[in-house]
């Protein structure tokens, strides 16, 4: 990890190996399925405003193995705690974003939570304390992939979350496509109307569909400036990850942002200047991109699940 204290970076690594188990460890049982998360209320009085409310929907489901989880889980503890990341936030005419993680694999058949819920990130201090919510907090494994129930919930966070920014964005990584709940472009669509922008961090190995890039590219993201970074494999998930991020809060291009990614896919006719203030809030024209061509939902149980 980078621009740490000692101290820090051995009490994030120490954290990190002791859920990880080193190499021989037996990967942890799944848990059992849950309800959704009961999402809380807005808080009264008006909101704490941010220069952007982030929050990142991370992929659990069984696909995803222990070791691999803890690579993701790693490369988002690296990337906010990168100085690159830091720049970017503290660069924003406030100084600070609001950050929220849903790990999802499926409502129906697996596992939703909300591990950190809202908190303000701007600088070294409250990006570690980010951090350490989020490795501290039960990371499960489950049945189904639900990219649908994901953005649902996101939606809701959004809805009675305690921060207000002009700028919202749904961050979507995992491997695999939706195989469960409603079918993803309705509630993409759905999301998308409320001035959402959703981004996207597929992880593609020899496991995984090898155009997975594609298929976010046409099921999944959609807003004003909205794109996919995907990652080369799970080792690569902390450098697309830092890399995502510096573009969505500092609203830069590719080319104007370091560590170039080899590849970005921008949404069809992006709009530059995010979506409108709340207050003057105007469902605005969806801007997305051709359908993938294979079809955007793989139910489970051949055809049964989706409504």
């Amino acid at each position: 990890m980078r621009n740490l204290s000692k101290p820090l970076a051995a009490f994030i690594a120490g954290a990190l190996c002791l859920m990880m188990g080193g190499a021989s460890a037996a990967p942890a049982a799944p848990a059992a399925p849950i309800t959704p998360p009961q999402v809380a209320a807005r808080p009264a009085g008006p909101p704490m405003e941010v220069d952007v409310n982030l929050i990142l929907d991370v992929d659990v489901s069984g696909s995803i193995d222990y070791q691999e989880a803890e690579l993701q889980r790693k490369g988002i503890v690296d990337a906010f705690l990168s100085k690159d990341v830091l720049q970017a936030i503290q660069g924003g005419s406030l100084g600070r974003i609001g950050v929220a993680v849903v790990y999802f694999s499926s409502r129906a058949y697996g596992y939703m939570s909300v591990p950190v819920n809202w908190t303000i990130v701007h600088d070294q201090k409250s990006a570690t304390d980010f951090v350490k919510a989020l490795v501290a907090a039960q990371r499960p494994s489950a049945r189904g992939t639900s990219i649908a129930d994901a953005l649902e919930l996101s939606q809701r966070l959004f809805e009675t979350g305690p921060y207000h920014a002009s700028k919202e964005i749904i961050d979507v990584s995992g491997d695999g496509p939706n195989n469960a709940g409603r079918r993803v472009l309705d509630v993409r669509n759905e999301v998308l109307q409320r001035g959402v922008t959703i981004n996207a961090l597929p992880i593609i190995d020899d496991t995984t569909m090898q155009d997975l890039d594609k298929y976010f590219e046409g099921c999944v993201v959609g807003g004003p400036g909205a794109f996919v970074i995907p990652a080369k494999g799970f080792q690569d998930f902390a450098r697309a990850m830092r890399r995502k991020l510096v573009i969505e809060i500092s609203g830069l291009m590719q080319k104007e942002t370091p560590d170039a990614a080899p590849r970005i896919i921008r949404v069809a006719a992006a709009g530059q200047n995010g979506p409108p203030p709340r207050q003057s809030f105007r469902p605005p024209p969806l801007k997305v991109n051709p359908p993938y061509p294979g079809g955007c939902d793989f139910p489970m149980f051949g055809g049964f699940g989706f409504r």
